[in-house]
């Protein structure tokens, strides 16, 4: 075979580059009784190697190899993060919002690469996950990638390998009748495109009519997405779990209000600190108000002593079971030309005394003027 491609090279005046080829599956050969045996082009040896990376895809004994994806991917991915982290894209610089498009952009784009038509184990999308939630945390300064994922719609890697995997099946199915992809799918007798990607969850959720509308797969993707984390949500209702997510707003086509809504950075910081629960990270700290014992949690500031009650008194009242805090951030409008709430000023005077009391041996200058945090900007 190597003979026939070496001849039909020189016969159409084009030449093979033996130094970007090698040979996989040739262990039968090689252990041989020639144990001078080697493979050549135009005489030049080929190694024989266990795995070998073509266009960027990982290719082992069986094929395509998806565990190679995270081995040679992710130290990339993590490079290129510490440099946008070095230059503003990480706590102190960019806004979340901000530095979750950059990421999305320029970072989950490094590792996702052949997600399409890749199989993975539920170990290795696990690793994949860490390594997203390594890559969120490195912006976020945090650990706690859950709420910041969901509050900033990064979505989670099986969503997104679902999504990947579906656009691909769809496009391959509107390819010409002579493209390879279609001689090979048509020709071999197993087919990765047949026997495993027309499998995926969301391809087979697809309603027919909907196939052939952009428009239409456009909505129910989106759907399919806000309907797996509402199974979810419940899922962790019942557990008792996860109560910072279930804080949020449900929706998972939008960012939360309060990393767009136009305020001033002091505003926005507080409220996405309560969102992540990093006022009450340190939980099992004593609160410095006068009830001695009383540890710092979200339930504790809503009858702490150290808070004028007014403050609290003047936020809307949540349903059962709900905080009241997560509540009135929860109500803020969607929209900036609705203007500050009536309750504006006295949440984010609620949010200052627990960050001085979550802050004790800090000095927190209180805001002189809460409610002008809200930008009013010319209609």
């Amino acid at each position: 075979m190597l003979d026939l491609a070496s001849q039909h090279s020189l016969d159409l005046g084009y030449r093979w580059n033996p130094s970007k080829c090698a040979i996989l599956n040739a262990s039968s050969i090689t252990s041989s009784s020639s144990t001078d045996f080697a493979f050549t082009l135009y005489g030049q040896a080929i190694p024989t190697v266990e795995q070998f990376t073509y266009l960027g895809m990982e290719f082992a004994k069986k094929g395509l190899y998806a565990p190679g994806i995270l081995e040679k991917r992710s130290s990339g991915a993590i490079k290129t993060m510490a440099l946008l982290n070095s230059i503003g894209v990480n706590r102190n610089g960019f806004s979340l919002l901000f530095c979750s498009k950059l990421y999305s952009c320029f970072i989950r784009p490094k590792f996702e690469y052949g997600f399409a038509i890749s199989r993975f184990r539920a170990p290795e999308m696990k690793a994949l996950e860490g390594l997203q939630n390594k890559l969120v945390s490195m912006f976020l300064s945090s650990n706690h990638t859950t709420v910041a994922k969901h509050i900033t719609c990064i979505p989670g890697i099986i969503h997104r390998y679902n999504s990947l995997v579906t656009k691909f099946v769809l496009r391959s199915q509107f390819l010409p009748d002579d493209s390879l992809l279609v001689l090979l799918r048509d020709s071999l007798r197993y087919s990765r495109l047949n026997d495993f990607l027309k499998n995926n969850v969301l391809y087979i959720s697809i309603p027919p009519h909907a196939l052939h509308s952009s428009d239409l797969l456009r909505t129910h993707f989106k759907q399919f997405r806000q309907q797996r984390c509402d199974d979810q949500r419940l899922v962790y209702a019942r557990n008792g779990t996860n109560v910072l997510l279930r804080a949020c707003h449900a929706d998972t086509t939008k960012p939360d209000p309060i990393l767009y809504l136009p305020m001033n950075n002091c505003a926005r910081s507080r409220l996405v600190r309560w969102r992540l629960g990093r006022f009450t990270a340190m939980a099992r700290n004593e609160c410095p108000c006068a009830d001695f014992g009383a540890l710092i949690s979200r339930e504790h500031f809503l009858t702490c002593r150290a808070i004028d009650r007014d403050l609290l008194d003047s936020l809307p009242v949540a349903p059962p079971g709900v905080n009241r805090i997560d509540f009135a951030i929860s109500s803020l409008p969607k929209k900036a030309k609705s203007g500050p709430p009536k309750y504006w000023e006295s949440l984010l005077t609620f949010l200052w005394y627990v960050d001085t009391l979550c802050h004790p041996n800090k000095n927190i200058p209180p805001d002189p003027s809460p409610g002008n945090s809200w930008y009013q900007y010319p209609k």
